[in-house]
C-alpha cells in the first residue's frame, strides 16, 4: 500500500513526485523533458529530431564518453531506456533503491549536460532511417500510426518516427541547440516510486538540477484533423484495419466510466467486440478495443485483422456492436469489468516503474497525482448507471457519423457498409 505521494515544485518550475511503496526494493524514475515529436521542425526540416535526440542523450553524458557513462550505470544495476513522444522526451529508470542515489548524478548528466558527440549521429541518424523504413514489415502497427495520423490534429499527429529527409537533414550542432533550448524544467515532471524516501530523493535532486532554467512553450496547433478514411494499399493475405471515434479526455468526471465501459466493449477475451467478431462469426483472428485519454483530446480506438475476403464484414460487424453499445452494458458486464479494472490496479501496485508512469502521466494529464487507493475508491463508487449515462452521453447518437478509419490491404473499404 502506498504511503502517500509527496509532490514539490522546485523553484526553476520542475514538478517532482515521489511514491514510497513499502515491500519493494527497488526504486523506478520517469521523467518527462517537454522535448516531444510535435516540437520538431516540420517535414524535411527536421522532422525526427527529437527521436534521434532521445537515442543520442544515453551516449555520454557529463566527462563520461558514452562507453564509461553506460558501464558506470550498468555496475549499479541500472536499468534506462528513453523514448519520444508528441508532448515529451521520456527517460524510465530503475535500480535498487540503496543504488539510486548513486545512479541520478549520472541520469541528470544525460538530461542536462548530454555529450552529443558528433561520431554519433551517423549511426543513430541509420537506426532512426531502418526503423521507419521497416514500418512496412509492421503492417498492424503502421495501420495505428496511419490511424492516429488522420484522427489527431498536427502537429501532435506525428508517427515518432521522423521523416526520411528530416533526419537525414539534422546536424549535430543543429541537435545541441534544440536540446538546450527544448530540455527546460518548466514543463518537466519527474515521478520516483519504490524504495524511495523523499527526504533523501529531494534535496538531492535540488542539488542535481541547481543551474538548469527554462519554460517550455507549448507548440501550437498547425492543421485540424483530417478525418475521414485513409487506405495503403499492400499485396497481403490479409487486411488490417483500425478506427477511432471520438473520447473525453482524462480529466472529465466521466473518463473513469468510460474506461470501464471501454473494456466491456473490447478490453478483454469476454469482450462484447472479441465474442461477436471474433469467437461467434469467426470474421477475424484478432479484434480488441481500447481508450487513450489525454490531456487534449481523447480517443477510443478498435483494430481488427482479417482476410481481404471477410475485411468488409468484419468492419461491418463493428459497426454494429459499436451501435449497440450506445444502448448501454448489462450489470455482469460491469461487474466483471470492475474487477478487471481492480485487479490491474493491484499488478499496478507491484510494480514501481508503472506507478512512475502511472503518476507521472497524472501529473501531466491532470496536474496531481492520485495514489492507488484514490483510484481504487474512485472504481468502487461507480455503478451501472453512472456508466451507462457516460456511454449515452458520449457515444450516443451521432458517435459514429465522427468515425476515422484506417486499413491496410489489397483494396480499400467502405466505412459506411
Amino acid at each position: 500500500m502506498s504511503q502517500g505521494i509527496t509532490v514539490e515544485r522546485l523553484s526553476n518550475g520542475l514538478v517532482i513526485a515521489i511514491e514510497p511503496l513499502p515491500g519493494m526494493a527497488t526504486a523506478s524514475l520517469c521523467c518527462l523533458v517537454p522535448c516531444g515529436t510535435a516540437g520538431d521542425p516540420e517535414g524535411a526540416a527536421g522532422e525526427g529530431e527529437s527521436t534521434l535526440l532521445s537515442e543520442l542523450i544515453l551516449r555520454g553524458a557529463g566527462a563520461h564518453a558514452s562507453r564509461p557513462w553506460n558501464d558506470a550505470l550498468d555496475a549499479l544495476g541500472c536499468e534506462r531506456r528513453t523514448t519520444a513522444n508528441p508532448f515529451h522526451t521520456l527517460m524510465t529508470a530503475t535500480a535498487l533503491g540503496s543504488r539510486l542515489p548513486d545512479a541520478l548524478p549520472l541520469l541528470m548528466d544525460a538530461l542536462l549536460r548530454p555529450r552529443l558527440d558528433a561520431e554519433h549521429l551517423e549511426p543513430v541518424q541509420r537506426l532512426a532511417t531502418q526503423a521507419l523504413e521497416g514500418l512496412t514489415d509492421e503492417p498492424q502497427h503502421l495501420v495505428m500510426l496511419r490511424l492516429a495520423e488522420r484522427f489527431l490534429p498536427a502537429p501532435y499527429n506525428r508517427t515518432g518516427y521522423g521523416h526520411a529527409e528530416g533526419i537525414r537533414s539534422l546536424s549535430m550542432e543543429g541537435l545541441r541547440q534544440a536540446w538546450r533550448r527544448r530540455a527546460v524544467p518548466g514543463g518537466s515532471l519527474m515521478a520516483f516510486a519504490g524504495a524511495v524516501d523523499p527526504a533523501t530523493i529531494l534535496p538531492l535532486m535540488r542539488r542535481l538540477t541547481e543551474g538548469w532554467t527554462g519554460q517550455a512553450q507549448k507548440p501550437p496547433l498547425t492543421r485540424p484533423a483530417l478525418g475521414g478514411t485513409d487506405h495503403l494499399t499492400l499485396p497481403s493475405s490479409q487486411t488490417h484495419l483500425a478506427l477511432a471515434l471520438p473520447a473525453p479526455v482524462e480529466s472529465h468526471a466521466d473518463a473513469l466510466a468510460i474506461k470501464l465501459a471501454a473494456m466491456v466493449l473490447g478490453g478483454e477475451s469476454s469482450s462484447r467486440l472479441f465474442t461477436e467478431v471474433r469467437e461467434k462469426r469467426g470474421l477475424c483472428y484478432s479484434v480488441g478495443g481500447s481508450v487513450s485519454l489525454g490531456r487534449d483530446r481523447g480517443m477510443l480506438q478498435v483494430y481488427a485483422g482479417s482476410t481481404p475476403q471477410r475485411a468488409a464484414q468484419t468492419l461491418a460487424c463493428i459497426r454494429g456492436e459499436l451501435e449497440r453499445f450506445g444502448l448501454g452494458i448489462t450489470p455482469e458486464e460491469f461487474e466483471r469489468a470492475r474487477t478487471g479494472l481492480k485487479s490491474r490496479l493491484v499488478m499496478q501496485g507491484e510494480s514501481g516503474a508503472a506507478r512512475t508512469s502511472t503518476v507521472a502521466g497524472d501529473l501531466f494529464r491532470l496536474g496531481r497525482a492520485r495514489t492507488l487507493e484514490d483510484l481504487a475508491r474512485q472504481v468502487d463508487a461507480l455503478d451501472t448507471g453512472r456508466v451507462n449515462a457516460a456511454i449515452r452521453d458520449h457515444w450516443g447518437p451521432g458517435w459514429l457519423d465522427r468515425m476515422t478509419l484506417a486499413t491496410i490491404g489489397p483494396a480499400p473499404l467502405d466505412p459506411a457498409r
